[in-house]
């Protein structure tokens, strides 16, 4: 999959009524051609994750298609997304990660969004995405940019606030650490 691709595949994973709408709406929706729309859907009618009978577009094998996206999201697309990345002021700021309000144009995603959905896991690395700059976390007043830090910023490429299990599932599997991995095993029955 390739990056126009991967954010197709997304949508489509998304809402099961996205697979049913006209590709010209799928590809308003996700910023694409309505060319790349329709190399989408064939390839993924080819590989047997869609059932395009003319009348109606289904997904099928969801599962598989959802860790073959994480796959080429960890591979391909995320690196793209690269912002730059912060650090916490002191150690006693780290441990109290999760009264920092992020502001608007930022959330959470990997270990630390894994952590505040089922407390599983203590994050030692930090995803964040972003709308805009990654400005605003020095605005928290405990966070300052390290080139070296384990806070990873990266931008959004969806329109929702807060970021969909399936880019934190994406971001936890993307670290090769087998407890990320036990996390996202855990998330994925909810995406």
């Amino acid at each position: 999959m390739n990056n126009t691709e991967l954010k197709i595949v997304f949508h489509l994973l998304q809402d099961k009524h996205n697979a049913g709408k006209t590709f010209r709406q799928i590809a308003a929706e996700t910023g694409t051609s309505v060319g790349s729309v329709h190399s989408t859907m064939a390839n993924l009618t080819e590989r047997g994750y869609l059932i395009d009978n003319g009348m109606t577009r289904v997904l099928r094998k969801r599962s598989s298609l959802i860790d073959r996206w994480a796959l080429f999201y960890g591979e391909k697309l995320k690196e793209k997304l690269f912002v730059c990345r912060f650090k916490f002021l002191t150690p006693e700021v780290a441990e109290q990660w999760r009264v920092i309000v992020l502001p608007d144009t930022l959330s959470w995603s990997g270990e630390p969004a894994a952590a505040l959905l089922d407390k599983y896991l203590a994050p030692q690395r930090w995803d964040i995405y972003t709308t805009d700059t990654a400005n605003p976390l020095i605005s928290t007043g405990r966070m300052i940019p390290d080139p070296q830090g384990n806070i990873f910023v990266y931008r959004k490429f969806w329109k929702e606030q807060d970021t969909p299990l399936l880019i934190i599932y994406a971001d936890l599997l993307a670290t090769q650490d087998d407890r990320c991995r036990e996390a996202a095993e855990r998330i994925k029955p909810l995406i």
